[in-house]
C-alpha cells in the first residue's frame, strides 16, 4: 500500500525518508560555523545527496508543503532551510 504524503500538520521525524534526511543534512551543513548556510539549488542537492533529480524534486515538494523548506528563487529552484523535524537537530 502506498504511503500517504505528509501534510504540514503531520510531517515529523518518523515521516522522513532517507532522501529527506540527506536533503536536510545538506541544507543544515555549516550551521553554527559563522559562514552562510541553509540554501541550495535543486541541482546542488542532487549532486550532494546522490539521489536522482526526480527523487530530489519529489522530496523537496513534500518538505516544502510541510513548511520545512522554502523556495527563494523559482527559476533556479533555490531552496532555503526553515525548520528541521528531526528531534536531534
Amino acid at each position: 500500500m502506498a504511503r500517504a504524503q505528509p501534510t504540514s500538520e503531520s510531517m515529523d521525524e518518523e515521516d522522513l525518508r532517507p532522501a529527506d534526511e540527506a536533503i536536510l543534512d545538506v541544507l543544515t551543513e555549516g550551521r553554527g560555523s559563522g559562514k552562510p548556510w541553509g540554501r541550495a539549488t535543486k541541482g546542488m542537492l542532487v549532486d550532494e545527496t546522490g539521489y536522482s533529480r526526480n527523487t530530489v524534486y519529489n522530496r523537496l515538494e513534500v518538505l516544502q508543503a510541510a513548511g520545512h523548506i522554502d523556495v527563494k528563487h523559482e527559476s533556479t529552484r533555490m531552496f532555503e532551510f526553515v525548520t528541521d523535524p528531526r528531534k536531534d537537530a
